[in-house]
């Protein structure tokens, strides 16, 4: 045994630093040996927490006895030990007049082979029920889940291991996920690992599907997939796809999916409430050709503000004649004006000159001239200036061509991608008009109080609805289903499949626990599950080992110990007064009344905490 079993308990123990803990996971991602070295110490510490060394371990795991012996010891011998162990307490129980089949019959290789389950039920005969469907496979189906999620098949959906068309009836097994209640009692893992730390999921929908021919597992087309619409009502688009890979132990990143909000699909959409439009600005300004003064007609100079008029910045000794000559121009000439303001009219080149004071205003049309050598000056610089503005004004037109086709080019693409948007929308319509009336008709369906309940349960509607009329009752399941959201996503396998969130779990603190009953009995669980509230995942934590907590939070924990549901609530953990610097800490479990046998009975027990 080398030096690897200090660096493993160290790590099993949450005795590392930062440091320490992320160089450990980085060589555990490359490191085949250290990966399986890791799974064996791990399964050694719960084979003998299992085969009832607990008072003995529990002490040996605080004076680090157990490291010492894993070193002393070859693995082998450990694990030699630990069957020898089991069998011995197989033996026992039976010696003791206890039926073999109270323990299920299982042999010391089989209990060996759950330890190493990757997906393990708290009570493997208690788990999220799977549904049902059969069809023919060249034909396709759409399946309504009481969710009111869709699963399509298209034609031709399935493969068999030598990539060969399945032709005939395929059986379909279906369930979903929706709360830490449904991660717990399956045992799937809820843990995302990513460059070396260690994620919680929260997660916005999951399921399992799995397909047989004949009781033989059948496997995805490539060119056919199955589309999964699951109905969910967390529209977060952090959330991303996960297929849970379980001959490598973890989730595999997939990608996106798509989220429609049911009640906003709409068919309504307008290529001309999306059109791309474009307002051309900076175009250039045409110089204004110089006119000479006429000398029958009155001119006279006044300021004109540069950034007002563009088309008179270029000349120099300006001044603006009258067109219309007005007997009392020349008196106007000499009276004094508090304020002159020019402005443009329609005519190019013409000018309307107000004059106010305090006792008159009076206007006149006039246009801008230029006397003698002004003027030569003046039509050289326009000339040059009308050679610029010719340039500038094609290469404006090109511009606006050239900006005019790219628009063109993406309002087709917006027209495209409404009428993809118009497309799916209707499609997603028809899907949901369908679901809906065969939800409408099982309600109206003469069923028992339990299906009802269960019917209720998965369509996330309470127990209360029972209560209500028939109408009521439809008029409530519209509601729920108009507030739903679905995200879609297509299979490349069958399994189990996520749309999550992984968060660092960065306000948990390490709480070394220890368990009693309602008596201060010690209890050892196999393992222990902390919720929560408000984050739809949960964490699990082995036996004997540090569970992950947030103080200040409500947290709740779950076990479960030969068939009887023991659990920690809110307000115990609000009244337990755990604080950051807590190392360890124990739980005063309470204990359901009486040993759960059905997915049904724990669920209804976890209702009313």
């Amino acid at each position: 045994m080398n030096n690897d079993s200090i660096l493993i308990n160290n790590y099993l123990q949450h005795e590392m630093n930062d440091e320490e803990r992320t160089a450990f996971e980085k060589r555990l991602v490359t490191d085949t040996a250290l990966q399986n070295e890791l799974r064996i110490q791990q399964q050694i510490i719960n084979a003998i927490v299992n085969a009832g060394m607990k008072n003995e371990f529990a002490s040996a795991m605080r004076k680090r006895i157990i490291v010492k012996r894993m070193i002393t010891w070859t693995i082998a011998a450990v694990a030699a030990t630990v069957a020898i162990i089991l069998l011995l307490n197989i033996n026992q129980r039976n010696a003791s007049g206890n039926d073999p089949a109270n323990i299920d019959n299982v042999t010391n290789e089989q209990q060996i082979k759950n330890i190493l389950a990757f997906i393990n039920p708290p009570l493997p005969k208690i788990n999220v029920p799977f549904s049902e469907y059969v069809f023919d496979a060249q034909q396709g189906e759409t399946i309504y889940y009481n969710s009111g999620s869709i699963i399509h098949f298209p034609p031709s959906a399935f493969i068999d291991e030598a990539n060969n068309i399945i032709k005939g009836m395929v059986k379909i097994s279906y369930r979903e996920f929706a709360d830490p209640l449904d991660f717990f009692v399956s045992g799937i893992p809820m843990q995302y690992d990513s460059a070396g730390k260690k994620y919680n999921f929260e997660s916005s929908g999951m399921c399992e599907i799995n397909a047989f021919k004949d009781n033989k597992a059948v496997f995805v087309n490539p060119n056919a997939k199955p589309e999964i619409n699951l109905s969910v009502t967390n529209k977060s688009a952090l959330h991303n796809l996960y297929f849970l890979d379980t001959a490598k132990r973890s989730w595999e990143f997939i990608g996106k999916d798509v989220i429609t909000e049911v009640k906003n699909i709409s068919n309504d959409k307008t290529v001309a409430k999306n059109t791309v439009v474009s307002e051309y600005i900076g175009a250039p300004v045409k110089p204004m050709a110089p006119r000479k003064a006429d000398d029958t007609h009155q001119a006279f100079s006044i300021e004109v503000d540069p950034n007002s008029f563009t088309e008179l910045l270029a000349y120099d000794h300006l001044k603006f004649e009258a067109i219309d000559v007005s007997p009392n121009m020349r008196s106007d000439a000499n009276e004094e004006w508090q304020d002159v303001k020019l402005d443009r009219t329609s005519t190019e080149g013409i000018y309307n000159v107000t004059f106010t004071n305090p006792k008159r205003k009076v206007a006149y049309k006039v246009r801008p001239v230029l006397e003698g050598e002004n003027y030569d000056a003046a039509l050289k610089v326009f000339k040059e200036k009308n050679i610029a503005y010719e340039q500038a004004l094609k290469e404006r037109l090109q511009s606006e061509k050239n900006i005019s086709d790219t628009i063109a080019i993406r309002n087709k693409k917006l027209t495209d991608n409404i009428n993809a948007d118009k497309e799916w929308n209707e499609k997603m319509n028809a899907l949901i008009v369908s679901r809906n009336k065969k939800m409408r008709a099982l309600m109206q369906m003469k069923i028992s109080t339990e299906e009802k309940i269960a019917i209720a349960e998965q369509q996330k509607i309470q127990d209360q609805l029972l209560l209500l009329n028939r109408n009521q009752w439809k008029t409530a399941v519209d509601i729920a289903l108009s507030e739903e959201v679905i995200r879609t996503f297509t299979i490349n396998n069958f399994g189990v499949w996520n749309c999550d969130h992984p968060q660092y779990p960065k306000d948990e603190v390490p709480v070394y626990a220890n368990y009693t009953d309602s008596l201060n009995n010690k209890i050892f669980f196999p393992n222990t599950a902390v919720v929560y509230k408000g984050f739809n995942g949960i964490t699990q934590f082995p036996s004997q080992m540090q569970i992950r907590i947030i103080p200040g939070k409500e947290n709740m924990l779950w076990s479960i110990k030969d068939s009887s549901f023991y659990y920690f609530t809110y307000k115990d953990f609000a009244d337990a007064g755990i604080k950051r610097d807590t190392k360890e800490f124990t739980f005063k479990m309470r204990k359901a009344d009486k040993p759960v046998s059905s997915y049904e009975e724990i669920r209804e027990l976890v209702g009313k905490l």
